[in-house]
């Protein structure tokens, strides 16, 4: 059996994807070592951005989606199981790989909420931020082939510290726009926040850009003003942490670190409401990034670090919701699922 992972990085597509399916295959390997492991990308440098870290996968660079659709045709033998992690893609492309597909090759599909459009032997939802209506519809038609909840979350080791992480006051906030960022989001956060290093000239806030941002070209900022690279350290020991949603959100979440988080559309707001509601306002919700202002924004910053004992509350609220085992369940549930679909 050989396992493939379609992944890119990069316009739509957020780092954190990257790094679960990454996440996973690691725990697969543990599971089963020297089970083949295949990467298949449109992005040539997905091998440098993620890395490697031991686990002995391989990498099948393609020109484009048709060409990755029909390498796989060719190369899968029955048995074989193919991942997606799908938010970012299209219908026609989800349409596509149905139709090339052999149906003896096993799929399985990541963070899905319309899957059952398409085949799929197993989706899992990791996460607690999933409308009910579409849990019930889905779990309709999956029953025990659908796997949802926080307990599913793929969390790199990085974020795998002892006892939760403890609770920080350094005198630093850390923004974070995703690993592709193709909006720019980080250069109007740096903007919009400018108020804050005034009033609070102690703090020092680390903008970390994403993968593709050689450099962030904004006015002259302010001594305490950080522009960096990603670094999962800077959210680690951050006081607060700023994100636009995604998957880091949850990987903050297991770091307990006190969350604001932004959205890009509407339903990406609804996703994040149900996970402050979820998490007791571990995470906390400022809406989309279009119609969050100025004012809202610095006035939340500069409350929460007044209030520290809010930020230990949220940081306590958010102990025992991960526990960093979701790779192993998945990796788990991943074999024991596919294994019967040729049998």
């Amino acid at each position: 059996m050989t396992v493939f992972f379609r992944c890119d990085v990069g316009g739509l597509f957020g780092l954190g994807h990257s790094h679960r399916l990454k996440t996973l295959a690691t725990a697969l390997h543990a599971e089963v070592p020297g089970l083949p492991l295949v990467f298949v990308t449109t992005t040539p440098a997905l091998g440098d951005i993620v890395g490697q870290d031991g686990t002995p996968w391989s990498l099948l660079s393609c020109l484009d989606e048709w060409t990755a659709c029909e390498t796989v045709r060719t190369q899968a033998q029955p048995g074989d199981v193919m991942i997606f992690d799908e938010p970012a893609r299209g219908s026609w492309v989800k349409g596509l790989w149905r139709q090339k597909l052999a149906p003896e090759i096993a799929v399985v599909r990541i963070d899905a909420p319309q899957a059952e459009r398409y085949s799929c032997d197993l989706l899992i939802l990791p996460g607690a931020h999933y409308a009910a209506d579409d849990l019930e519809r889905l779990d309709a038609a999956f029953g025990e082939r659908l796997l949802v909840g926080a307990e599913y979350v793929l969390l790199r080791k990085e974020t795998l510290v002892p006892s939760h992480g403890a609770f920080m006051h350094h005198p630093w906030f850390t923004f974070w726009a995703g690993g592709s960022d193709p909006g720019n989001a980080l250069a109007l956060l740096l903007h919009m926040t400018t108020p804050v290093s005034q009033c609070l000239p102690h703090v020092q806030h680390i903008y970390c850009m994403g993968i593709h941002r050689a450099s962030l070209v904004v006015p002259p900022v302010p001594p305490q003003v950080w522009i960096t690279g990603c670094d999962i350290s800077y959210i680690r020991e951050a006081s607060v942490f700023v994100s636009l949603w995604g998957t880091t959100v949850y990987e903050a979440l297991a770091l307990g670190r006190p969350t604001l988080t932004i959205a890009r559309t509407e339903a990406e707001a609804e996703d994040a409401a149900r996970l402050e509601a979820a998490t007791e306002g571990a995470v906390q919700s400022l809406g989309t990034l279009a119609g969050l202002m100025r004012e809202t924004l610095c006035d939340r910053l500069v409350a929460l670090w007044e209030d520290v004992g809010e930020r230990k509350r949220m940081h306590y609220a958010s102990a025992g919701l991960l526990d960093g085992k979701g790779a192993e369940r998945v990796a788990r549930a991943v074999l024991r699922f596919t294994k019967g679909v040729n049998e």
